[in-house]
């Protein structure tokens, strides 16, 4: 029974832990963004984008743990979670050869 609790009280930090990562990403996104369209910078604004891209990781693992509680869902997710996330990875690298 301890190792639920741990787990549940770990699943719940890690969710706490991926919305600060995805506001804090989207954040630096948007400022990256703007500056990069006032100033004329291109590099801000592939590095906006890729902070963008990183939102969307943080969402799909942040979908992820949404439902931790039960195995099999867990299990499924986690290798559409996987897919996902690597298709983001995959854009971030094709994006970086721009």
């Amino acid at each position: 029974m301890e190792i639920a609790l741990d787990r549940q009280a770990v699943a719940r930090r890690g969710k706490r832990l991926e919305y600060f990562t995805i506001a804090w990403n989207s954040l630096e996104g948007l400022v990256a963004l703007v500056a990069g369209a006032l100033a004329g910078s291109i590099s801000l604004v592939g590095f906006g984008i890729d902070s963008l891209i990183e939102v969307t990781s943080g969402g799909v693992l942040l979908w992820r743990m949404s439902i931790d509680a039960d195995v099999q869902k867990r299990e499924r997710r986690e290798k559409l979670s996987l897919r996902d996330c690597g298709r983001v990875l995959v854009s971030t690298s094709l994006l970086r050869r721009l």
